[in-house]
């Protein structure tokens, strides 16, 4: 019970609890299994045992009113009224408060002795309700800390086991008795609505369930799924099975994986599947990591980047005077759905044949060999998925979400665009090209406008090509024009080549994009993981003085040491009690202020030209780090109290306007002065002019606001 918990995973993406006896059996609530009931809760003999008589008096109270209540499966307390027929967001707060109406007539007062108490519970309920996908709660800081022991019940039982209990039977409220009231009621999901990643919407059931049948049923007539009858039985013919026969074919329902539907904009969806990776064997995972590595040497793709690619083009791109460029990019709609099995089967015979002819070792031969034996067999299997208790087979293409959909794809277009863009994929050395898809998102830039016509014309070769996310940087009668052009998390200034992050990485609420896992047991470390290196990309691409003016480098830096600010204050006021902030300041000092701003450092130094000389001060990085600290914090209510501290750090790093004397070139990781700093370049007055323009955060960047995420 110390150990963080998610207790979003109970009740996220549960379409198919039909009653409260799909959550907990019925057996549990019978009064003559009362050693089994309290053993369902603690999981603990030696626990049970501790148990006061009080105690289990009010613990039996819980069943009985569990028993009542759950009869209409906890319908009778929402406050929302089912008017609307149409799909729509229900609000958090009216979610909360059907479940608190319920919670009331479930647990009895005496539970907890006092309001304080009560008031600590309620609270713990509306962390639930509003936690994100797959947040970790920290039960036992909660409310182990809070919880006043001294007021009956609690003082019945020994003082040392009294938290330890009462994490237990609160575990068991929130997993069984909260978790059914709003699976039974709600259903809880992400939706692709926006940036939001793990943000969960609340839909009522019912309307889910409408929305749901008419999508599958729109997918049958499409011919998309079609009913797989060796699984869908009726009631009727199961009775001629023997049970044996029936709980045979009743696992083999469980062992296929769900499909689900993901809500994007303007009503539309995306069928995924959710396969459990728990249920993979070890040897099944080598299996399929061997025959991954197959399609991939089928596909002849190389791993080379993007950026090492548009580097290449900007070279040649400098060499001819600056030549007007031409950009192109869309994606594909259905990229998985839209790939036909018999062509994809025939492109994998050809590649095979291709690389048997060319391979000279025996025993890679012998191996692949087998590998595209498994792999058509894999193919020829009818691909399985289950909605509710029906079992349907995927006919159109592959479905997302299958293990190998991406490599299959990857197989399958590449063979495709070697075809339909023959003359687009070749190129000399004197060509101004760059042909790069990634999945279904394609990016094409060249300088001659006729080429980019052709290649909107080849494009047309596709059935699926999405042209309201399809834009270019030049006129045409059907396409959108956009002078700056957005792809893989980048930013592209069409007109003089400049790479910038793609503002979706920094804007909108950050506590959705960070992935809160069990870690945060260890706050600490946690921080130090997603604020650093590893939880934010720096490479040569943005922090390139090749294709990026000084300006937008310092822009860059400070854009990057925001998000860093950024996701150190969310988690601070999500998981810290303010009193014990500062003392992460030394986790943001040598994760961001020193290897973060190192790191970039070392890029720059590695992507500029040899007779480019990049003036700076260390300071000047460990101002900005501060500074974007300090804006953070000012915007971060529950995290004000570090302002004074942070003031501290800016004023000693703040060289360009502060006293120079206090200021050095180099520091070490323990924050001592290793080389005297150089006046010319601390009080540089140029960049004295581009420091001015950071004194607000970067448009769209969004401070953790509880008041606003809680309503």
């Amino acid at each position: 019970m110390n150990n963080p918990i998610c207790f979003s995973q109970y009740f996220v993406n549960k379409q198919n609890v039909r009653s409260f006896n799909n959550v907990l059996n019925s057996k549990y609530l019978r009064s003559e299994n009362d050693t089994a009931f309290l053993k369902n809760i603690f999981e603990d003999e030696k626990l049970v045992s501790e148990l006061s008589t009080e105690v289990k008096e009010i613990l039996f109270e819980i069943r009985e009113n569990v028993t009542s209540c759950s009869k209409q499966d906890f319908k009778n307390y929402l406050v929302i009224k089912d008017v609307e027929h149409s799909l729509r967001t229900i609000h958090k707060a009216d979610v909360l408060t059907s479940c608190s109406n319920a919670l009331v007539k479930v647990i009895p007062s005496k539970f907890f002795g006092n309001n304080h108490n009560n008031k600590i519970f309620s609270k713990c309920t509306k962390l639930i309700i509003y936690s994100m996908r797959n947040q970790f709660l920290y039960l036992g800081n909660v409310i182990v800390k809070s919880w006043d022991f001294s007021r009956f019940p609690w003082n019945t039982i020994i003082d040392t086991l009294s938290p330890k209990i009462l994490c237990h039977i609160l575990h068991w409220i929130f997993k069984i008795i909260l978790s059914a009231i709003i699976s039974l009621n709600f259903y809880v999901t992400t939706c692709k609505f926006d940036n939001d990643e793990n943000k969960l919407h609340f839909f009522l059931k019912n309307h889910w369930q409408r929305f749901y049948d008419i999508r599958i049923s729109n997918m049958i007539i499409s011919k998309i799924i079609s009913r797989f009858e060796p699984y869908c039985i009726g009631k009727k013919t199961k009775t001629k099975y023997n049970l044996q026969e029936r709980l045979k074919l009743k696992m083999l329902k469980r062992e296929i994986s769900k499909l689900h539907l993901v809500l994007k904009c303007n009503d539309d969806y995306r069928p995924i599947v959710r396969y459990k990776n728990e249920s993979i064997t070890t040897s099944e995972k080598y299996k399929i990591k061997e025959r991954l590595h197959f399609l991939h040497i089928l596909t002849g793709k190389s791993y080379a980047k993007i950026e090492r690619h548009f580097s290449v083009l900007y070279t040649m791109w400098i060499k001819k005077n600056q030549p007007k460029l031409y950009f192109v990019k869309t994606d594909l709609s259905n990229a998985f759905g839209s790939i036909s099995k018999e062509k994809l089967l025939k492109i994998l015979c050809e590649r095979h044949v291709e690389f048997q002819k060319k391979e000279k070792s025996l025993y890679k031969k012998k191996k692949f060999a087998q590998q595209y034996k498994e792999i058509v067999a894999e193919l020829r299997k009818p691909l399985l998925i289950r909605s509710g208790s029906t079992i349907y087979e995927w006919k159109e293409g592959l479905v997302q979400g299958y293990k190998y959909s991406p490599a299959l794809s990857e197989l399958y277009y590449s063979y495709l665009d070697e075809i339909y863009f023959s003359e687009h994929l070749k190129k000399e050395d004197h060509d101004l090209k760059l042909f790069i898809r990634v999945v279904d998102d394609y990016l094409y830039i060249t300088d001659s406008l006729e080429d980019a016509h052709l290649f909107l014309k080849a494009l047309s070769n596709y059935r699926n090509v999405n042209f309201i996310k399809t834009f270019v940087n030049f006129q045409h009668p059907t396409i959108k024009f956009r002078q700056e052009i957005t792809f893989l998390g980048y930013s592209y200034n069409t007109a003089n080549m400049e790479v910038s992050r793609a503002n979706t990485v920094f804007t909108g609420d950050m506590c959705y994009k960070i992935s809160f896992s069990a870690a945060i047991g260890d706050l600490g470390k946690f921080l130090e993981n997603r604020i650093g290196q590893s939880g934010i990309q720096i490479n040569g691409h943005i922090f390139n003085f090749y294709h990026n003016n000084e300006e937008l480098i310092w822009h860059h830096i400070f854009v990057t040491l925001c998000l860093s600010a950024n996701k150190f204050c969310t988690i601070l006021a999500l998981y810290c009690d303010e009193k014990q902030m500062s003392q992460y300041l030394a986790i943001y000092k040598n994760r961001v202020t020193v290897k973060l701003c190192n790191s970039i450092i070392e890029t720059l130094k590695r992507n500029r030209p040899s007779d480019f000389i990049f003036k700076y001060c260390i300071n000047h990085f460990r101002y900005l780090s501060f500074k974007a600290l300090l804006l953070c914090a000012q915007k971060t209510s529950k995290c004000n109290i570090l302002v004074p501290y942070v003031n501290v750090e800016l004023a000693r790093s703040n060289c360009i306007n502060g006293k120079w004397r206090d200021h050095s070139s180099r520091i070490c990781k323990s924050g001592k002065s290793k080389m005297q700093a150089i006046r010319e370049i601390c009080k540089r007055a140029d960049l004295k002019i581009i420091m001015k323009k950071f004194n607000d955060l970067p448009p769209g960047v969004q401070c953790f606001n509880h008041k606003k995420f809680y309503q």
